[in-house]
């Protein structure tokens, strides 16, 4: 996104950010999908529905930014969580190899006491069967080779027994070191310090996830809220207009239709024409009635394409775009309508006289239009033509007599006000001077 240059004697911002707004200006946006699908809006719905659909898009981006923005700082804590993992698993494994070389020397120590003892074992052998013969021949055997037989036996049970006691010690002693159930091994220390590691790590990822889903989903909802509060917006205003126009259209009992709803037939939008005059003469004309409700005014260019489009979508021989206030209403300041073409105009409600004015004359050019198009006997075309410039003149003189007497009441209570402020002057000067003369007048 670049600046446009702009000729002007003082500097500025492409990007002005006020109280209640930003302000975008002299900018160009040349990423290729974006300008395609600009182009595409503008061909399609005209430049005021481009007008909205680019300042949603800049809410969006907005809001997508700030979310992205948020997500990154989630991410870098979950970044955060899981380096700590790794440098704590890392530690920890570190740590581990250390007790276990502290581990294989115990288990050597333990082999080797086993084979001195086995030794020991043997090496006492002969002697126990020594002892076994002597003990067997104090005694009396009759057969040496029994007794023999006797003693060796006598040795190598002892024997066996030895080695039995020494090798159940020596796996006692290494289960104990290698066992996880045994609270002092080294693998029960590295199992309880990596569970718990995978805990807190898993708590904080969880707690990261959650908190990017719940940015999503304020995200989301906040998306939902604004389409919704937009959405409410144009279906309440739409529907003001059309109890207007009804009321207005039961003096000269024309038939009036809420169509902004459904489609035109023959057409699948349902975005052009809100409320539909069908006046109950001659050839029975129509005008259709377009409710506009923006945040940002159209220009007079973009209001006479959405009419023109109503017209022929609809059918209708004039079209009349409803604004709320005279600020929306493109042109001179303060005008209160004001005529796009010779087929479509636009009104503001806030003063239902001109309102009703307007409809009258918008009404009247429609049975005009109608009959221009078509015969009609009961229309005295040329007549018509004269009574209706005349109402288009006293439109006019009615709406500059309306803003004389407007700044004429304004004049007024400016002057009012100022009267009252020298009534209250002069009576102030009034009493200070008769307190003046009344302390003069007192003798000495």
């Amino acid at each position: 996104m670049t600046a446009i240059p702009v000729q002007r004697d003082r500097d500025t911002e492409p990007v002005t950010v006020t109280d209640d707004g930003v302000e975008i200006s002299h900018l160009r946006i040349t990423h290729p999908e974006t300008v395609a699908i600009a182009r595409r809006e503008l061909a399609e719905h005209g430049p005021a529905a481009l007008a909205d659909t680019i300042a949603g898009a800049v809410v969006v981006g907005m809001v997508a930014t700030g979310l992205q923005r948020s997500t990154g700082d989630t991410t870098a804590a979950m970044q955060r969580a899981l380096t700590g993992f790794d440098k704590a698993v890392k530690a920890r494994a570190a740590a581990t190899v250390a007790q276990l070389d502290g581990l294989l020397s115990r288990v050597d120590a333990t082999e080797a006491a086993t084979r001195q003892a086995v030794a020991t074992t043997l090496a006492q052998l002969p002697a126990q069967i020594e002892r076994g013969l002597s003990i067997s021949l104090a005694g009396g055997a009759d057969d040496v080779r029994e007794a023999v037989r006797q003693a060796t036996a006598t040795a190598q049970a002892e024997a066996l027994a030895a080695l039995e006691r020494v090798v159940t010690l020596h796996s006692e002693q290494v289960r104990a070191v290698i066992s996880t159930e045994n609270p002092g091994s080294p693998i029960a220390a590295l199992r309880r310090d990596l569970t718990a590691t995978v805990e807190n790590t898993r708590r904080e990822l969880v707690d990261g996830l959650a908190a990017v889903r719940a940015l999503v989903q304020a995200q989301q909802a906040g998306q939902a809220a604004h389409t919704k509060t937009s959405a409410a917006i144009g279906r309440d205003w739409e529907d003001t207009v059309a109890l207007a126009v009804a009321s207005w259209a039961q003096a000269s009992a024309d038939v009036v239709e809420h169509v902004g709803s459904r489609p035109a037939p023959g057409s699948s939008t349902r975005k052009t024409g809100d409320v539909l005059v069908r006046i109950m003469s001659g050839n029975q004309p129509v005008l259709i009635v377009e409710a506009k409700h923006r945040q940002k005014r159209p220009s007079m260019r973009a209001f006479r394409d959405e009419l023109a489009e109503a017209r022929r979508v609809r059918g209708a021989h004039a079209a009349l775009a409803v604004v709320p206030t005279a600020d929306d209403v493109p042109g001179p300041p303060g005008s209160s309508w004001a005529r796009v073409d010779t087929a479509s105009w636009i009104v503001a409600a806030e003063d239902p006289q001109v309102m009703t004015l307007v409809l009258g004359v918008v009404r009247e050019l429609t049975v005009l239009a109608a009959a221009s198009t078509g015969a009609d006997p009961t229309v005295d075309a040329s007549r018509a033509r004269t009574a209706i410039g005349h109402l288009l003149d006293l439109l006019t003189r009615f709406e500059d007599v309306s803003k004389h007497v407007s700044t004429a009441e304004k004049a007024l209570i400016n002057i009012r006000s100022t009267a009252e402020g020298l009534r209250a002057a002069l009576a102030a000067q009034v009493q200070d001077a008769h307190r003046a003369l009344t302390d003069g007048a007192q003798p000495e």
